[in-house]
């Protein structure tokens, strides 16, 4: 691709086609209309990675980076906070359109509105956040990364955008620009922070990706309104982001590593696809609180998962054979029973269950706030 010439016009087409694509995935016509006026790769640093961690650059490879750009696919922006010599680990990213759209419907954004995002990242939710409003002054971005919030800063009044941009931890919110109609949240967390519910307006919503711990894979989008200071409501659909920087996972090692176990039950099913089947583990997570879990091999090769508690030394190790278990909670007992029950209830998907998040701490419901329910966190 050209520089110059006709790349306007083919830039042009390249957005149309996103757009277009959003469209027929059900993105109302107002959301797609933001998406149309704010060209994505006005956001885009020349230094990004697509899903499989291949790195892609405008400078060296332009008909490429466009390519990504135009595609509705999450892109990295940032490993390991901007630092050299880290871990390789992803710390900033442009999600896919579709995703930040869905964000976008869930919070109901309207003309006018004052808006609190959490996380400006490249600006370009902020952009989109601006045409929804159609009052850039109403908009008011937090990001924790310094350099990341001068390179937002910079693209939005380069693409002709002027919301606040603050450099702040995002758990704080933005106390002397609220209170707001919308906190949208652009990163996990699995505890809501109490400024983002004082913030809000009664009416209001808190739009934000929950999972019930960090350690855990995916996530929901929680779209909580807020009450006399009680935020509730239900997860519109499963999804996957970053995490606000304090609340990142847990990097000890797991409880079981060198114990023990207290208890083998020899089984006759592979336990282990009970956590890496995502359709029943988010449910199973989200009916018993407290643990993270990972996997890695055994001596003779073969693959285990571990579970570890995060209120205990609780842990289970779950083998293809067999489950041992140590610690004050049984944890492949309480998941066994949380599944029977699970399975009993007609196997209701995430998306049928809710969180209420009031002075006394965070609680998973299904179906309304008055159905079963499951503490998360306790003030």
């Amino acid at each position: 691709m050209s520089e110059g010439g006709d790349r306007a016009s083919i830039l042009s087409d390249l957005n149309l086609r996103l757009v277009d694509g959003l469209r027929s995935k059900g993105v109302p016509k107002r959301i797609a209309r933001a998406f149309a006026q704010v060209p994505r790769h006005r956001f885009i640093p020349d230094q990004v990675w697509d899903e499989r961690g291949n790195e892609v650059k405008r400078s060296t490879a332009l008909e490429d980076w466009y390519r990504l750009v135009y595609s509705d696919v999450p892109i990295v922006t940032q490993h390991d906070d901007g630092c050299e010599g880290g871990r390789g680990l992803a710390t900033s990213s442009s999600s896919a359109p579709s995703v930040m759209a869905a964000m976008l419907d869930a919070a109901v954004v309207e003309p006018h509105m004052h808006v609190l995002e959490i996380g400006a990242a490249t600006g370009y939710n902020a952009a989109l956040l601006c045409e929804l409003t159609g009052d850039a002054e109403s908009v008011t971005t937090v990001e924790v990364d310094a350099a990341l919030a001068g390179q937002a800063r910079a693209s939005l009044a380069a693409a002709g955008y002027h919301p606040r941009v603050v450099t702040g931890d995002g758990a704080l919110g933005c106390p002397d620009s609220g209170p707001f109609d919308r906190v949208i949240a652009t990163c996990a967390v699995s505890r809501v922070p109490e400024p983002w519910i004082a913030q809000t307006h009664d009416g209001g919503l808190v739009v934000c990706p929950w999972a019930p711990s960090s350690g855990l894979p995916g996530g929901l989008l929680a779209r909580l309104m807020v009450r006399d200071g009680v935020a509730e409501g239900e997860f519109t659909r499963p999804l996957s982001f970053m995490w606000l920087r304090g609340q990142r996972g847990d990097h000890s090692p797991p409880h079981d590593l060198g114990a023990e176990a207290g208890t083998v039950r020899h089984v006759e099913q592979d336990p282990q696809p009970f956590l890496l089947n995502g359709a029943q583990a988010l449910p199973l997570a989200l009916m018993v609180p407290a643990w993270r879990f990972g996997m890695r091999g055994t001596p003779d090769g073969s693959p285990l998962v571990w579970v570890s508690a995060l209120d205990s030394p609780s842990w289970a190790r779950l083998h293809t054979d067999r489950v041992e278990q140590g610690g004050p909670r049984q944890l492949w007992d309480e998941f066994e029973a949380a599944h029977q029950w699970w399975r009993e209830h007609g196997r209701p998907p995430a998306t049928e269950f809710g969180l209420t998040v009031d002075a006394d701490g965070h609680r998973v419901w299904l179906g309304t706030p008055e159905g079963p329910t499951w503490i998360h966190r306790v003030r």
